[in-house]
């Protein structure tokens, strides 16, 4: 469980001594990380913290890159299939060394696992359900650090979060998963 509350994010100033183009460039950073998790580009969604960097989330402390690296692996395969992340309404404050980015992340479930690399490549479908749907929320807290390769996550720390039960995949187990994970194209 995140040990991160609203409570407990830093408050939030009226401006921020932030440039234009720090904003730009750690907004622009936390949409790409969001797009690596849905292609599933498991390399550059680990070579996107800090080699010491921790995730704070709903499903425990990971810290370092290994551990990351075994968290998308094995925990995290069944937030991937038929779900899109929607980083809204950032705000960008200044922190020591580089920036915090806090923001709403919305996952929002777009078509059940079995039919998402179909919808991926350009299939349209239509639904009777709930689909597309909000299937999460929850408040971030991204603490970047600028290195010479770029913004980097120091600390993310995932809020508590709401989880729309009904469009859940009912299995959270990684193998299950595994064969409706995008795959990410070489070279690209």
């Amino acid at each position: 469980m995140s040990d991160v509350s609203l409570t407990r994010f830093p408050r939030v100033a009226l401006a921020s001594a932030v440039s234009a183009q720090d904003r730009a460039e750690a907004v622009d950073f936390i949409n790409r990380v969001n797009w690596l998790f849905e292609t599933w580009e498991v390399d550059a969604m680990v070579e996107a913290f800090l080699p010491d960097g921790v995730a704070y989330h709903f499903h425990g402390v990971i810290r370092g890159r290994q551990e990351m690296r075994r968290f998308f692996e094995q925990d995290y395969p069944y937030l991937v299939p038929g779900v899109s992340r929607h980083a809204t309404n950032p705000i960008v404050d200044r922190d020591g060394d580089g920036v915090s980015v806090r923001y709403h992340n919305l996952l929002v479930r777009y078509a059940a696992p079995e039919l998402a690399q179909e919808l991926a490549a350009g299939g349209v479908h239509e639904s009777d359900g709930d689909l597309p749907g909000l299937w999460i929320y929850s408040p971030m807290l991204d603490r970047l650090r600028r290195t010479p390769d770029g913004w980097r996550i120091a600390e993310r720390h995932v809020g508590g979060s709401m989880t729309n039960r009904r469009l859940g995949t009912g299995s959270r187990d990684p193998v299950a998963m595994t064969s409706f994970l995008p795959h990410p194209v070489p070279g690209r």
